[in-house]
């Protein structure tokens, strides 16, 4: 599972704000951290179902769970709990800054807004989401969100959070199905000259994907065998096209191959892989693109720099050597003329 990271400042005239957040459970040292405490006993085998919210809920329907939000940094804090909106966009699920809202921050009620925790201790938290009768059949996004905030010298406030995403799908019965297919693999190297494969997902299902997966190359030139590569996580909307990446570590010298790929892929209940044959680009061919997105790498542009230099030089001795034998004329002349 990845874990990420946004950091923003916002000023106001008495102070700065830092605030870090992820849409992710945590509970490292140190900090504060939040967790699903219940999962229905029907999903207690999908991963997924283990750390998100990802009920489906009938309009006019009600569901109920708990969150454990805990204080492991080394003295009291009070510790503010709430509902905020999400996003999917471009493979990620993107949260929105607090007080930002959306039709299902307005359906959750958080059972405390705010905890008071010794050092070490923990607690459980209800969320009940209530579901209203006229709500429309569509997957809605959010997180429930653990934050405090700490005043450090000088003014600047720290604000951490932590949060449990929320996917909840309206609708009648068990709700729609979640499922996802490969259609292809691509390989091509990044802007540093790394080996970096590209997996082209479709999501056929209708709830949102979260994707995690692995690759392993084999069959390289000589026989080589790679590392295991984990992917870079993604989470696809329901009906959308999506890159799962997979970037291959001090790969800049990695043969082009052709290697043999196999992508194992999941994302809760469902499973899927593919293998293919693969010819990475060589290094300097597809790793780095101009201003303009032309396509061009570093040495094609060098070499028309070149070419062009070698012109100019050119050019400009042949009108030099024009202008001496001009002159050299010239003055043959001029002597005749005096001694006549």
């Amino acid at each position: 599972m990845l874990v990420f990271a946004v950091l923003f400042l916002a000023f106001n005239p008495a102070r700065a704000i830092a605030a870090p957040s992820s849409a992710d459970p945590a509970t490292s040292a140190g900090s504060i951290g939040i967790r699903l405490a219940d999962v229905a006993e029907d999903l207690k085998d999908d991963p997924r179902a283990n750390i998100y919210i990802t009920d489906n809920v009938p309009p006019g329907g009600k569901v109920t769970h708990h969150v454990t939000v805990s204080n492991n940094t080394d003295s009291p804090q009070t510790i503010d709990v709430y509902a905020g909106p999400a996003t999917l966009t471009d493979g990620t699920f993107a949260v929105a800054e607090r007080g930002e809202t959306n039709a299902l921050t307005s359906w959750i009620t958080v059972g405390q807004a705010n905890v008071h925790l010794d050092p070490g201790s923990a607690v459980d938290v209800p969320v009940v989401i209530d579901v209203p009768s006229d709500a429309p059949e569509v997957e809605q996004y959010g997180a429930v969100w653990a934050s405090l905030a700490q005043t450090a010298e000088g003014g600047v406030t720290q604000v951490s959070r932590v949060g449990v995403r929320v996917y909840l799908s309206v609708g009648e019965g068990n709700g729609p199905p979640a499922d996802f297919r490969i259609d292809s693999l691509a390989p091509t190297r990044g802007t540093d000259g790394s080996a970096l494969l590209v997996a082209h997902v479709q999501n056929t299902g209708g709830r949102a994907v979260d994707i995690s997966g692995t690759m392993n190359l084999s069959g390289g030139p000589g026989g080589l065998t790679a590392e295991p590569v984990n992917a870079d996580y993604a989470t696809i909307a329901p009906g959308a096209e999506g890159k799962v990446e997979f970037v291959v570590p001090n790969s800049a010298s990695l043969p082009a191959g052709p290697w043999q790929a196999q992508v194992k892929l999941e994302s809760g209940f469902n499973k899927h892989d593919l293998s293919a044959s693969v010819t990475f680009p060589d290094r300097g061919v597809g790793d780095a693109v101009g201003a303009s997105g032309s396509g061009w790498s570093i040495g094609a542009w060098v070499g028309l720099a070149i070419g062009v230099l070698v012109v100019v030089l050119a050019f400009a001795a042949y009108v030099v050597r024009k202008r001496r034998g001009h002159a050299g004329n010239l003055s043959t002349g001029s002597s005749s003329q005096l001694d006549r």
